[in-house]
């Protein structure tokens, strides 16, 4: 197991429970908690690819 993989599992849990949260906003017909947790999923989603990219770079 490397230094960086318990990282990830903790970004994947947070995207996961940011698309949860997008499902309960659509439930709750709260718009603005659907646009807030859609660009927290995006982010986390960005940061995730971002660090895998450099983690790549690293390995080389």
């Amino acid at each position: 197991m490397n230094k960086f993989q318990p990282f990830f599992f903790m970004i994947a849990l947070l995207a996961t429970m940011t698309l949860i949260g997008t499902g309960i906003a659509i439930a709750y017909r709260h718009v603005p908690a659907i646009v807030g947790s859609l660009i927290a999923f995006f982010g986390v989603m960005g940061l995730g690819f971002s660090l895998k990219k450099r983690k790549s770079a690293n390995e080389r």
